[in-house]
């Protein structure tokens, strides 16, 4: 029997870095990736990454967890975090793709509204508010990076979701369709983004799920290279960056907030995922110019 190809996890199609930084947002025209792969993007999915689709001009053909579909122009395509995708676009196709991490949009106004689901949505060529909304995302994004820019990329994503939610984007329902190791390793990432504080163990995932934890591990191996484990980590790492870049809460208060009993095992837990202590993170940080990261977002204020 022939073994089924490995589908990458990326964070940007054609990047391997996986490192995700606090609030991750990332916005380009859909033609430059296009255009550099050929108008053919191969399968892959994002980690605690969903992404909006702004088709203004052209077509193509898109696969998503399985599902052949026609898109044309003027089109939005929604994408949730580990959706299995790829596109054939045409030549001349134009538009705008917001990435977004699932962290950053859950701290957001509008988070009943986010886009957070698997969608397409068809737009009436009059209706221009979700293009004038993505145009405002991308120069923004591209502006020189000062105090108030990370504020002005967030109103406008809470702008942007609430106009999504207004159109009513209905589901693909790839999730009754897609590989149920698939539906079950989605589910996983959404329960770990809910419960990252509480300190849950990975049978508890497991048997929430109604699988069994070596299971669970071998799921998350085959899509993402990592155990569970180490992807629960990861997320309770992720917002203790958050923590120590945007606000002036102590060590000790950050641990208690993220479920160490003990701020020294926090700090320990925190040098094996970032390869420093949280102060000298913190530290680094405050010493950082203000500049655009890879996530595109300055560093706000204190």
């Amino acid at each position: 029997m022939r073994k089924a190809p490995l589908i990458p996890t990326v964070q940007l199609y054609g990047e391997q870095d996986l490192q995700q930084t606090p609030d991750y947002l990332h916005c380009e025209p859909l033609i430059t990736r296009s255009r550099a792969h050929r108008f053919k993007i191969r399968p892959h999915r994002h980690p605690g990454i969903v992404q909006v689709f702004h088709l203004r001009t052209g077509s193509g053909e898109a696969n998503i967890d399985g599902q052949s579909l026609s898109v044309q122009a003027p089109m939005l395509i929604l994408i949730s975090q580990m959706s299995v995708h790829d596109f054939l676009w045409s030549e001349d196709v134009s538009g705008t793709v917001l990435s977004v991490s699932t962290a950053r949009l859950e701290r957001s106004e509008s988070a009943g509204a986010a886009p957070a689901d698997t969608a397409l949505v068809r737009l009436t060529p009059g209706n221009r508010q979700i293009e004038r909304l993505m145009e405002m995302l991308l120069q923004e994004y591209r502006s020189t990076p000062d105090r108030e820019r990370d504020r002005a990329l967030q109103a406008l994503i809470d702008l942007l979701a609430i106009a999504i939610a207004r159109l009513r984007p209905d589901r693909l329902g790839a999730q009754s369709r897609r590989h149920r190791g698939q539906a079950h390793l989605q589910q996983f990432l959404e329960l770990v983004n809910r419960d990252y504080v509480t300190q849950r163990t990975v049978e508890s995932y497991a048997g929430e799920l109604g699988i069994t934890a070596p299971y669970l591990n071998q799921l998350c191996r085959e899509s993402t290279g990592r155990h569970a484990l180490q992807i629960v980590h990861e997320r309770i790492a992720l917002e203790a960056r958050r923590y120590l870049i945007y606000t002036a809460l102590r060590i000790s208060e950050i641990a208690d907030r993220l479920g160490f009993a003990d701020p020294a095992y926090f700090t320990r837990f925190f040098r094996r995922q970032s390869g420093l202590s949280p102060r000298e993170f913190r530290r680094r940080q405050d010493q950082a110019p203000i500049q655009s990261s890879s996530a595109g977002i300055g560093r706000p204020s204190r």
